[in-house]
């Protein structure tokens, strides 16, 4: 059979198929406009004008790429199918988003585990019953007459079977199965089941290759669509997860939003100018304090300038206490958890016995749960009982019985987090090092060698600048987790979280107890796009920096 037939025979028979395509696309349209007038809906169910706004610019997005599609599948036109390929995908997860929560799915996926928690055991001996199939089937791909891998495999098949009958009645699934009953029996449901397989029909029909010669696709566009498909899932997810929420914040931040309070009004900057806003005063007396700031404004500190004593105020006295201590964390805990790592990365890579032992052990702090170190950590630093003050009572660092309360001492429970931060981050630095020294040529150490270098030279002139990438790397992604300090602190300067005297408060502690102490979510949000813009700015001189060295012919 000729290609000309073969193309005037597909057309014949997607000619049908083609124009329901169209009048579903036609209903879609229709079913966006019934979106618009509810989302306008007054009474009962009126929305606050911002979801309301969204939901309307989502529907009138919808109508016009489903007219679109409607008006394309029929005339024929090159982008339809690739327009309704994504419209028919998206509403086939949003109506299945939906169906799943009307059948109350995620409350049945509980009971579900539940049951299989009950009749653990016979789904135990399900999975020993099909391993003895797959093994069976192993020896017979090998020796096919074989009489007992065959047997085995009959036995496997009966023993899964009878297992996987004793799990179900174990497993109990009564309630689920009559509760599944009950909602296929509300139209709505019905309804929202019916759309979820249409649109699911329509993508599956659309993306066939009949479909795809009809409309000329051309081979670059259906690789596009392949791989637009294959990321779908982690793209959508991003962008509901991360960037829908990261931009909601960002509105929220120029409203007083108070979950208290639904009448939430538009404020523009304020809530910034309320965070970043200083005063400085000249004091003229040493002893001078709020008198002589800006309506609105506390004591930040004291300062002695140029011969004169200066009061510093601003009016979120916390958020700027929490970027001091940031700062000093940083400058302390980045270099700790950094430079061992790339020294100890250098010793683990030497040839010496025993080193892959000691690479897993290295690594072992970066494996175990914040949760679970910090609280080792806290009964380390106890006053009493932990083994800090012990050793050092032992080396007769400090008096005996002193009872030093390290995370409960001003001077030094921020330090004490500085310590614990380092130890976990710096057993992964170590690895992404040693991954680092797998790529430096060994040409370039033996030339060293015969040129009668030492170690420190070969470590300085060799070592260092070849890992000038990983380093940055290194220091990048430590500079943005200690500046995001949250969980160390919340765990072990409990129940005075961010005390002693606000010696450990972080910027993302400051934010969380505005939005979940105070109510503040407005506020809240802007404090995070401070910190946002903070380390935005942060990683972008280290990335100018790195550039610049780069441009400049270092080694790389």
């Amino acid at each position: 059979m000729s290609d000309s037939t073969t193309k005037t025979s597909d057309e014949r028979d997607l000619r049908t198929p083609l124009k329901l395509i169209s009048l579903w696309h036609l209903f879609g349209a229709f079913a966006c406009v019934v979106g618009i007038l509810l989302a306008r809906r007054s009474g009962d169910v009126e929305l606050p004008w911002m979801p309301k706004f969204a939901l309307q610019g989502f529907f009138s997005v919808a109508f016009v790429a489903n007219m679109a599609s409607s008006y394309g599948v029929t005339a024929r036109t090159k982008w339809a199918r690739t327009v309704s390929l994504v419209v028919n995908y998206l509403f086939a997860l949003v109506a299945g988003s939906v169906t799943l929560h009307l059948f109350d799915a995620y409350r049945a996926i509980g009971d579900l585990g539940e049951g299989l928690f009950q009749a653990f055991v016979p789904f135990l001996v399900v999975g020993v019953g099909l391993l003895w199939v797959l093994v069976a089937g192993q020896l017979l791909a090998k020796e096919p007459t074989a009489v007992g891998p065959a047997r085995l495999r009959t036995a496997g098949r009966v023993l899964a079977a009878l297992a996987g009958v004793w799990f179900v009645i174990a497993a109990d699934p009564t309630g689920l199965l009559s509760s599944l009953a009950d909602d296929l029996t509300r139209p709505l449901t019905l309804g929202a089941v019916a759309v979820t397989v249409a649109a699911a029909l329509a993508t599956r029909f659309m993306w066939s290759r009949p479909v795809a010669r009809h409309f000329g696709t051309t081979r670059s566009t259906e690789e596009a669509l392949s791989g637009l498909a294959f990321l779908s899932p982690n793209l959508l997810g991003f962008l509901i997860f991360f960037a829908f929420p990261l931009m909601f914040s960002l509105w929220v931040s120029f409203f007083d939003w108070d979950t208290t309070n639904t009448n939430r009004d538009f404020i523009g900057f304020s809530n910034y100018i309320q965070a970043l806003s200083l005063d400085f005063s000249d004091a003229g007396a040493a002893n001078a304090g709020t008198e002589v700031l800006k309506p609105g404004y506390q004591v930040l500190m004291n300062a002695d300038w140029f011969g004169q004593h200066w009061v510093i105020g601003a009016r979120d006295v916390e958020f700027w206490l929490s970027m001091r201590n940031i700062t000093f964390f940083l400058v302390l805990a980045v270099p700790l958890a950094v430079l061992p790592a790339l020294l100890l990365s250098s010793v683990l890579a030497s040839q010496l016995p025993g080193m892959k032992i000691f690479r897993a052990i290295y690594f072992v702090p970066s494996v175990a749960g914040v949760i679970g170190v910090s609280i080792v950590w806290g009964q380390m630093f106890d006053g009493t009982i932990g083994w800090i003050n012990y050793i050092t009572d032992l080396l007769g660092l400090s008096e005996a019985g002193s009872g030093q309360g390290w995370l409960t001492d001003q001077s030094t429970a921020l330090l004490s987090m500085v310590i614990v931060f380092a130890w976990m981050n710096f057993g992964f630095n170590t690895v992404l090092y040693l991954a680092g020294h797998q790529a430096i040529p060994k040409e370039l150490y033996e030339a060293a060698e015969i040129d009668g270098a030492n170690t420190w030279q070969i470590f300085r002139r060799i070592t260092v600048p070849q890992l000038r990438n990983t380093t940055f790397y290194v220091l990048v992604t430590t500079s943005i987790l200690a500046l995001q300090l949250f969980d160390i602190v919340w765990i072990l300067a409990r129940p005075d979280v961010g005390g002693p005297n606000n010696a450990t408060l972080t910027p993302v502690l400051t934010l969380y107890q505005e939005a979940f102490t105070n109510n503040r979510q407005g506020y809240a949000s802007a404090l995070a796009w401070v910190l946002f813009i903070v380390i935005f700015g942060f990683t972008s001189v280290q990335f100018r920096q790195q550039r610049d060295e780069a441009s400049a012919g270092g080694l790389s």
